[in-house]
């Protein structure tokens, strides 16, 4: 680790060789090139692979003997055993706060998985692989020795209860079926896909602009994703369905003051609702394009959505290309769904049944 010390990489050896707890910490965050010498690199690797083949730590007997089986014929075997017994020799009075160390490692792994990410996302952007660039340096991004290990089934009982039982009935996403609603104990929930299937031209998108509108009216915040119809036209559905007004009689002049009053009224009575709406070309926006627009909205608009509506499934481009259709298909619903989760909101989209 080019930036600390000789002895500081040398505690760090040690204390990854002779506490298990501090090796789980940082075995996910250190890369054996990111120490300055390629000795302690190797004897990093060698716990690392045994740990990960055997779960508990090795020795420094089997560390040496793996280094003589495994080092090539340049290197001298003396340089490792050597190096063992300066790392053995240290003053471990000193090492007693390895929290100092934990932090000294995340924040050199943080700076490294960045760095690595830029160098990589160079030779990505001379061959126009865009969406693997974002991907790396996102993946750069997360990480952190935080851990969040998932729920303790038996501990966390009444917390689980509260949030499952006990939710307000905001927290659910109600439907435009109540017979639905009342199948899914009154809704859907945030983190959830939720999917309208059915055949061409039957009225898909009409649904997910009535869904939208029925969640607005609960003062939900909607963003609204059109891959096939011009964000003017989408509006234009919206205004029939919150007006009433047929949609072939709107370009009726005493339709439209009725629009716009009666638009007024939808306002007043629902304060907290807002849409917006945004318009891709077919098939050129990915998962990571809207993730991208999610963060423009964040930062320009002061705009964070409950639901996100994306018209419709196949339209999008998977992250990963060269699969065959229904490949395609799956892996854009797995990462629309992933979408959901990581912004904890409710997602719908639609698909074709005949695809």
């Amino acid at each position: 680790m080019y930036e600390f010390s000789e002895n500081i990489q040398r505690g760090i050896l040690y204390l990854l060789k002779s506490d298990k707890d501090f090796y789980l910490q940082i075995v996910n965050l250190v890369q054996p090139t990111y120490f300055e010498f390629p000795v302690h690199g190797k004897i990093f690797s060698v716990v690392r692979d045994y740990y990960e083949k055997y779960k508990t730590l090795p020795t420094d007997d089997f560390i040496e003997q793996e280094i003589r089986d495994t080092k090539s014929e340049r290197e001298s075997l003396h340089d490792y055993t050597d190096e063992i017994q300066y790392v053995n020799r240290l003053d471990t009075s000193a090492l007693d706060g390895s929290d100092y160390y934990l932090d000294l490692i995340e924040t050199f792994a943080k700076r490294e998985a960045m760095k690595d990410a830029i160098k990589q996302s160079l030779i990505l952007i001379k061959e126009d692989r865009m969406e693997e660039t974002e991907n790396l340096v996102r993946k750069a991004l997360t990480v952190s020795r935080s851990v969040d290990v998932g729920q303790q089934y038996f501990s966390d009982l009444k917390e689980r209860w509260d949030r499952t039982y006990n939710a307000e009935e905001r927290d659910k996403y109600k439907t435009l079926l109540p017979s639905l609603n009342r199948s899914l104990e009154g809704g859907l929930g945030e983190k959830e896909l939720a999917m309208v299937i059915a055949p061409p031209g039957v009225g898909k998108s009409l649904w997910l602009v009535n869904q939208a509108v029925h969640s607005m009216i609960e003062g939900r915040k909607v963003l609204y994703v059109s891959l096939e119809m011009s964000e003017d036209k989408i509006a234009q559905r919206f205004d029939s369905v919150t007006t009433l007004i047929p949609q072939n009689q709107l370009k009726d002049p005493a339709a439209q003051l009725k629009v716009d009053e009666r638009l007024s009224i939808f306002r007043t009575n629902f304060p907290e609702s807002k849409l917006v709406i945004k318009e891709f070309p077919t098939g050129t926006a990915t998962v990571n394009t809207l993730r991208a627009l999610l963060v423009q909205l964040r930062n320009y608009e002061e705009f964070v959505p409950d639901i996100i509506i994306v018209d419709y499934l196949e339209l999008l481009r998977p992250v990963r290309e060269n699969q065959h259709e229904y490949q395609a298909q799956q892996r854009i619903a797995e990462e629309l769904r992933g979408l959901a989760m990581e912004n904890k909101v409710l997602l719908w989209t639609a698909t074709q049944t005949n695809r």
